[in-house]
């Protein structure tokens, strides 16, 4: 979960009522830490590492409460690899937008849908949902905003990614160093 500095992510902030203005999904792609995620390029795939000290803002690790078997998370990797390239939908997000300013009341059920426009936090609630794993009852995958990921019972705040050294991350706990 990234907390930016940027006046997009502020605005982002500020919109959705949350403090995360953006989502991205970690996963070892063979003996790498990537991130992949939905920017204004489209999906992309990038280092962990260049990931984290490129951002203006903190980035913050989240981890599943419960254990995800090895199949479950190799399928949750393919089809989060499956959607790399797609473009970001801007748009689609901007109507998203109105909906939140609007108070336009939106549909509440899932479903898993391979659309050509994604935006983040759409796209990881998606990757989820590959698995049959629901980040949050009663939100659509569609209308999914990056506090309610942070927010899912399905998920565990573990600690902030600090940036230290040009080319070293430092992974802190909320309850200290690891």
């Amino acid at each position: 979960m990234y907390r930016g500095r940027s006046l997009l992510s502020r605005l982002i902030q500020l919109i959705t009522r949350s403090k995360y203005s953006h989502a991205g999904l970690a996963v070892w792609w063979n003996e790498r830490l990537m991130v992949m995620e939905a920017v204004d390029k489209g999906v992309v795939v990038t280092p962990l590492s260049s990931n984290v000290l490129s951002y203006h803002g903190d980035v913050e690790w989240f981890s599943s409460v419960e254990d995800i078997p090895a199949p479950d998370r190799l399928r949750l990797v393919e089809f989060a690899q499956q959607e790399l390239g797609k473009e970001y939908a801007t748009w689609k997000l901007v109507g998203f937008f109105f909906i939140i300013l609007f108070k336009t009341k939106v549909e509440t059920r899932d479903r898993l849908r391979r659309e050509k426009r994604l935006f983040c936090s759409y796209y990881v609630a998606q990757v989820y949902n590959s698995i049959g794993r629901d980040l949050k009852r009663n939100v659509s995958d569609r209308f999914m905003m990056p506090d309610d990921i942070a927010s899912s019972p399905l998920l565990k705040r573990m600690g902030i990614l600090r940036k230290r050294e040009p080319t070293r991350l430092r992974f802190e706990r909320s309850h200290g160093l690891q």
